[in-house]
């Protein structure tokens, strides 16, 4: 199978963003922005937070209904952070069995630079097994989307940019890069000792980050999910509110 990561579409979807982000901000629609925070929510929060992390990678909400998991992972795959199989893949095998190690391919033990985006870059099929992800590889639908990942992504782009650009702009490519960098900034920061604190001492760098706490869907309460992989809920203090929260009663009835 191929790797199926972010690799080959970080450029072309960042520069297609900024470049029709420019476009807008001149001959657009400036109020379509609103809809940037309405795809972030969907994309990022929706999509990554709990469709590729909460439900794929740990599943949290293991009776959630096959259509509802159908409809996360193609949000989680608008997120551009790889298909959804070599997402669960690299987590669960790589980032969690072996945090802060030479084998987690994106710990800042490796230098910043690679801990926020150059690891994609340096990624090879051999570095990466899909046996971490064996439940996914048994579901038809998750292997097609691995297979065709990059061309639903970027079906997805077309046909919403010829409906209309500006409504695209706003809706998919904009959340989609704030996304990836938000992802960026939780492997980043929240592994290093000058951020944050812990609240469990365990045999990793994890650290919760107040700021991506609130603002990062949860993940930033990062120590508290090392301590506790399979919580639905990243926070543990009253005060680490955690907003994928604010789905969880809808996805448990769904």
């Amino acid at each position: 199978m191929k790797l199926g990561h972010a690799e080959k579409m970080f450029w072309p979807v960042h520069i297609l963003a900024v470049i029709m982000f420019v476009v807008l901000w001149n001959y657009g629609n400036l109020s379509y922005l609103w809809l940037w925070p309405v795809g972030w929510v969907l994309i990022s929060g929706l999509g990554s937070a709990i469709g590729l992390h909460r439900v794929l990678s740990h599943k949290c909400i293991p009776e959630m209904s096959s259509f509802t998991r159908k409809v996360l992972t193609i949000l989680g795959c608008m997120a551009g952070q790889g298909s959804p199989i070599f997402w669960v893949a690299l987590h669960r095998g790589y980032h969690h069995s072996h945090a802060d190690k030479p084998r987690d391919v994106h710990s800042p033990i490796h230098g910043k630079w690679i801990s926020y985006l150059g690891w994609m870059f340096k990624l090879k099929p051999e570095d990466i097994s899909f046996k971490y992800a064996v439940d996914l590889l048994r579901d038809p639908f998750q292997v097609n989307v691995h297979k065709h990942y990059y061309k639903i992504v970027w079906a997805i782009i077309a046909v919403a940019m010829l409906i209309n650009w500006e409504i695209a702009t706003c809706l998919i490519l904009l959340p989609m890069i704030t996304g990836i960098h938000q992802e960026a900034c939780i492997n980043l920061f929240c592994h290093m000792s000058a951020f944050g604190y812990r609240n469990h001492e365990i045999n990793d760098q994890s650290r919760n980050v107040p700021l991506l706490g609130y603002f990062a869907w949860g993940q930033g309460w990062h120590n508290n999910h090392h301590k506790h992989p399979g919580n639905y809920n990243f926070g543990e203090k009253w005060w680490e509110f955690d907003p994928c929260m604010i789905f969880y009663p809808i996805l448990k009835r769904l």
